[in-house]
């Protein structure tokens, strides 16, 4: 190739560098909008419990044992995660390791216990074994999602209403039977939660009242193992300071 068919060469590549942005070429310099997209981060990290603090269980109710969270249900409590969370999705594999478990996960939860009882104000998204139901001589639909206030937390719609006022219950029974894993995806966004359990979106419901909080694993009496709890932070949206669990220091 002589000179004069570099320099050509070389001019026609200048100016299609210099064109890309005005023809919809992507750029591979970094934009400050890349940050910005939300993406998936460990709430559990598989190894302790670092990004909790305990509220009102014991030092021996948690423990991690080959990447799993295990709790043992005594005493009956929660732990809270470090901050406090507004718009969100949380991923979490869970199962019972004893016949009728019952646990859960409360979301835009208060830091500390509600008076007299071990559960916090908020939003419980109820994790339950199958066989509670028949032990307890109740419906089938309880074991599988329910969304319900806790703690007196008024204003609540429910998607499908349940028999109790104020919970909503899952269209399908999706559940794992005793020591099979579960996966919940829960979309918290705006006073709105949607559970998806098992690969299906099959119950919601809105809170008027609480739109930020704690989340809150729970210790309720048998052994629970969660395998993973990951988070996706999304943008805030409008929100009152009434609609704000307290901060606890």
């Amino acid at each position: 190739m002589d000179r004069k068919e570099f320099a050509k060469q070389a001019l026609c590549a200048t100016a299609l560098f210099s064109a890309a942005p005005a023809l919809g070429v992507a750029s591979k310099q970094p934009s400050p909008l890349d940050e910005a997209v939300p993406s998936f981060k460990p709430l559990f990290n598989g190894k302790n419990l670092d990004g909790f603090v305990d509220v009102n269980t014991s030092e021996d109710t948690w423990w991690v044992e080959d990447g799993i969270l295990k709790a043992t249900g005594q005493p009956i409590g929660v732990i809270r995660t470090e901050k406090q969370y507004q718009n969100f999705i949380l991923d979490v594999e869970w199962r019972h390791m004893e016949p009728g478990g019952n646990s859960g996960v409360f979301v835009w939860a208060n830091g500390t216990p509600h008076e007299d009882n071990p559960y916090p104000k908020g939003m419980e998204v109820q994790m339950l074994d199958t066989q509670w139901a028949e032990i307890h001589d109740r419906p089938i639909e309880y074991v599988h999602g329910h969304l319900f206030p806790a703690m007196n937390l008024e204003g609540t719609i429910p998607d499908n209403p349940s028999e109790i006022e104020g919970r909503s219950y899952a269209l399908e029974n999706r559940v794992n039977a005793t020591g099979e894993w579960n996966r919940y995806i829960v979309v918290c966004v705006d006073g709105t939660i949607k559970l998806s359990v098992n690969g299906k979106f099959v119950n919601g419901i809105r809170s008027t009242k609480r739109k930020k909080g704690y989340i809150c694993p729970e210790s309720e009496g048998a052994e629970v193992h969660f395998r993973k709890m990951d988070i996706m932070e999304l943008p805030g949206g409008v929100i009152s300071p009434d609609q704000v669990a307290p901060v606890v220091g």
